[in-house]
């Protein structure tokens, strides 16, 4: 994960939590006086939680898809050097001594 993108998942995260915060105050205002307060306020929160939950999930996943997607590339990239440099038939021996790997 680079700079920028640590700094945007932590930004939303911060956004988040401050969202949270204000939805928690304004839900403690609004519903105080409500038939059950408690139930009320669990339920707007659970679901507030829920969404926020899986958008700070989202946006670090990607980093870290993006991330696997340069590890293989390079693997990849890595192999077909190696392959490059050996002599013909290297691959067909690698298929041979090791079949689990190639699918």
């Amino acid at each position: 994960m680079n700079d920028s993108q640590a700094k945007f998942t932590f930004l939303t995260v911060l956004v988040g939590i401050g969202f949270l915060l204000i939805v928690f105050v304004v839900t403690i205002v609004v519903f105080k006086d409500a038939e059950s307060p408690a139930e009320t306020i669990v339920a707007i929160l659970g679901a507030v939680t829920g969404v926020l939950g899986t958008l700070v999930g989202y946006v670090a996943g990607q980093a870290g898809r993006e991330r696997a997607e340069q590890r293989a590339h390079r693997a990849g990239r890595q192999m077909a050097a190696v392959l490059d440099t050996c002599g013909p038939g290297t691959l067909d021996q690698v298929r041979t001594a090791r079949p689990e790997l190639f699918p």
